[in-house]
């Protein structure tokens, strides 16, 4: 069974971008896949499933045009400069990062910047699952979410006050500064953000 604070957190981010002008990737996001779909191609690179992949993947199972369609890489962001692979790319990103010396096996990606950049879902602290930002060139991939729940409460919440905002030509930017005030005031518990305040 999926997680119900990432599904309740999946649908407020829907209710979001639903309300105003929804951002380009709204309309490339390919429709979800069965739970045991997502099960065996996570246990094909010996990793647990967990509910919140679940839940992601039966939402949306990535964005049309990743990696190889005719969108353009802005064009699929649904939040400020990363996009949400399918499932089937997310295991490739990850079958050809485990090997990489920065990379800890235990990381499975969620969120990708199509440049190397990923928010990663951590297998390596269950049950808590933290979410990481791996940083292609950087040594340091800190937490900042609790869990995948938290961060799509955080890009909702930070939709919801203007402090990520579709342009008028359907692209995702975002106020910095307004984004960390919100991250901050959502996730105070996570030391990245409290030491960006």
């Amino acid at each position: 069974m999926s997680d119900l604070l990432t599904k309740r957190a999946l649908e407020r981010l829907d209710a979001v971008l639903q309300a105003g002008q929804g951002p380009t990737a709204w309309g490339l996001l390919n429709p979800g896949i069965s739970i045991s779909q997502i099960r065996d191609a996570v246990a094909s690179q010996g990793l647990p499933c967990s509910p919140e992949l679940e839940a992601l993947y039966e939402w949306h199972d990535g964005t049309s045009g990743a990696g190889s369609g005719p969108a353009l890489l802005g064009d699929m962001w649904l939040l400020p400069g990363f996009y949400l692979p399918s499932l089937d790319e997310a295991v490739t990103n990850y079958a050809v990062f485990r090997k990489d010396p920065r990379w800890n096996p235990n990381w499975f990606p969620v969120f990708a910047d199509g440049g190397g950049d990923f928010y990663v879902i951590d297998f390596g602290n269950a049950p808590s699952r933290f979410v990481r930002h791996f940083r292609l060139e950087e040594s340091e991939h800190p937490v900042e979410y609790r869990s995948l729940a938290a961060m799509i409460d955080t890009f909702a919440a930070a939709f919801e006050s203007g402090a990520i905002f579709v342009d008028e030509t359907g692209y995702v930017d975002v106020d910095d500064e307004a984004f960390n005030i919100v991250a901050a005031r959502l996730n105070s518990d996570i030391p990245w953000w409290a030491d960006s305040m």
